[in-house]
């Protein structure tokens, strides 16, 4: 009787109870590994689980936290006139979202902030700007340097992406907080343009200014800018008019092709001058008169028109933005991107000696 309650009693366990502790184990085991395989994926954007999510935000949010214990400096801006201080880091990020493209890779908008950043203690270091007095900067950028104010403008900016791009500007900000680009112990003026052509241009080249750190670099990758080619096409009264407005003793009977001589080139192949109806002009001047893209331009003619063909965006003196985007993209850091345009320059934290 009893052997027979214990073959019974057995019976039901393996019937009913065992299966269910498989089923409990089964379950377990698989949430297990399914932590696992998340808390290890590579990208956290493959992943939604609240648990791989946290601890990389943990992790973020104290990596962040130690960045911006880094610097303590603050700065005075003139934003549309008005004049608001602000740390360093906001003017850096702020001047980021302004300057250079959001999507453009991680390394390119850190070197990008250091570069903002630097410009910025570079101003500092010259004493008042009579423009902007009671400002170190301002937004303005034909004088300083552009400038988002992201509580404010992030939205208008960059629309459904502002709060990834926002996060995106300001984490390179911060992930570089407090350094600057100094020669000889001193913040560089850390000039930087769109795209180069080839070859960034040297700061005689362009201003008169013998800066043995803004020199002729090799720049790759420019010409993915949207406007690295570009031409420019005037009629032949309405290229005499101009002219004529700015230099009333200006020559220019005969056929536009008889216009232009004696045509200078700077190293990395910009127009330094030239000679307009036997006036010399800059290559500077030329681009501002037409609005042409660079000074790196060639000029053809007809009976009755004029066209300048550009390549490149911008002055060209320093750190190229696409050049600094296909390094990047090739595994360059901003530290290297950095020492490229600016040559034989320091990245290193305020205050260090």
């Amino acid at each position: 009787m009893k052997r027979l309650f214990f073959l019974v009693i057995i019976v039901i366990f393996l019937v009913y109870i065992a299966p269910i502790g498989f089923q409990y184990y089964q379950k377990g085991a698989e949430k297990e590994e399914k932590i696992h395989s998340v808390q290890n994926v590579e990208n956290i954007l493959d992943s939604q689980a609240s648990d791989g999510e946290s601890a990389e935000k943990t992790n973020n949010t104290a990596e962040k936290e130690e960045n911006k214990q880094d610097t303590t400096e603050t700065i005075a801006v003139s934003v549309n006139g008005t004049v608001k201080e602000m740390t360093l880091e906001q003017y850096a990020a702020g001047t980021v979202a302004a300057e250079i493209p959001a999507s453009f890779p991680e390394e390119a908008l850190k070197a990008q902030a250091v570069a903002a950043r630097t410009f910025a203690m570079y101003k500092k270091s010259l004493g008042t700007d009579e423009k902007h007095p009671d400002a170190v900067v301002c937004d303005d950028y034909t004088h300083c340097a552009a400038f988002v104010d992201l509580d404010t403008q992030a939205k208008d900016l960059w629309g459904n992406k502002a709060k990834e791009w926002r996060e995106k500007v300001e984490d390179a900000a911060n992930a570089t907080a407090g350094e600057i680009i100094t020669y000889n112990g001193s913040p560089i003026v850390a000039v930087f343009h769109s795209a180069s052509a080839q070859e960034t241009e040297s700061a005689v080249s362009v201003w008169g200014s013998d800066i043995p750190y803004l020199v002729a670099v090799e720049s790759t990758g420019d010409d993915a800018c949207p406007e690295y080619d570009a031409s420019v096409t005037l009629g032949a009264e309405e290229f005499r008019q101009i002219m004529l407005a700015k230099y009333p003793d200006i020559n220019l009977t005969g056929l536009p092709k008889t216009w232009f001589t004696d045509i200078e080139s700077s190293e990395a192949g910009g127009v330094t001058a030239c000679k307009i109806g036997g006036e010399q002009l800059k290559g500077t001047e030329v681009r501002e008169l037409f609005k042409l893209n660079s000074t790196h331009f060639t000029i053809s003619t007809t009976d009755t028109s004029i066209t300048f063909h550009t390549q490149g965006y911008g002055h060209g003196v320093g750190m190229s933005q696409y050049g600094a985007k296909s390094m990047a993209e090739n595994g360059s850091s901003y530290e290297e991107i950095l020492l490229h345009y600016y040559t034989g320059t320091k990245v290193e934290k305020l205050g260090e000696k």
